[in-house]
């Protein structure tokens, strides 16, 4: 990892005394009550766009991405705030909970005391650098640190450059993500007929995920599933009819 000293000069300073929440942006308190309560007030439920992309694996998601959680994934991402991973580490476990438990391969092997897989969606080389580590998968780690057969691999890269996702629309970040992602070498073996779990902070189109679980199954792994922190809601069209509830 690349020593940048003003930089992690201003994280250890951030760290010692946080100027403000990452959430909301409340003075004095790293992660306030009322953002916590954000990440708590909606359980883990399955998650799919309409349409629905071809091969996108069943997907577990948390809260919604927006506001306070929005604001704090872009500081945990880009802004220095490293120490939220302790703050989302509830979060993905009760995703994976969730998740694990809806899946018959997942549970049958678990039974059987077989390895579940825990695979982090790549992150560009770039984007690892500078935040000096890849968060997605520092908190998984985390997340299944003493979980028995659940197992943490860092299988899968991207094999290209890609655009940024954000600010892309749907049909953009499929085609931006088709067969860029590829199985690290020597991680196939590892992958041979074992349950999945592709792992993400966010899920708008699902493209990362179903490109993710496209490398994944060329690999010859077993089923897979997804889990993401958050998801991004659907935006009504102006003018679009409201349903009665």
């Amino acid at each position: 990892m690349p020593w940048q000293p003003w930089r992690d000069l201003l994280d250890v300073v951030e760290l010692a005394a946080p100027s403000a929440c990452a959430g909301c942006g409340r003075a004095g308190e790293r992660w306030c009550g009322a953002c916590a309560a954000a990440l708590t007030g909606m359980p883990p439920r399955r998650w799919s766009p309409t349409p629905a992309p071809p091969g996108l694996p069943p997907t577990w998601a948390g809260p919604a991405y927006e506001d306070e959680v929005r604001a704090a994934v872009v500081a945990w991402k880009d802004g220095g705030r490293a120490d939220l991973t302790a703050v989302l580490v509830p979060l993905l476990r009760d995703g994976l909970a969730v998740a694990l438990a809806a899946s018959p391969a997942h549970r049958s092997a678990l039974a059987g005391g077989d390895p579940v897989l825990v695979v982090p969606a790549p992150s560009a080389r770039a984007s690892v650098r500078r935040r000096g580590e890849h968060r997605v998968s520092r908190l998984a780690r985390l997340a299944c640190a003493a979980a028995g057969p659940l197992q943490v691999l860092d299988a899968l890269r991207l094999g290209r450059r890609v655009e940024d996702q954000a600010g892309l629309d749907a049909a953009r970040r499929f085609r931006n993500l088709a067969e860029a992602v590829h199985v690290r070498r020597g991680a196939a073996a590892r992958l041979a007929g074992r349950p999945c779990v592709v792992v993400d902070d966010v899920v708008t189109t699902g493209a990362t995920l179903t490109e993710c679980a496209r490398a994944l199954r060329v690999a010859g792994s077993g089923q897979v599933v997804a889990v993401t922190l958050f998801a991004t809601q659907r935006r009504r069209k102006v003018g679009a009819s409201r349903r009665a509830d």
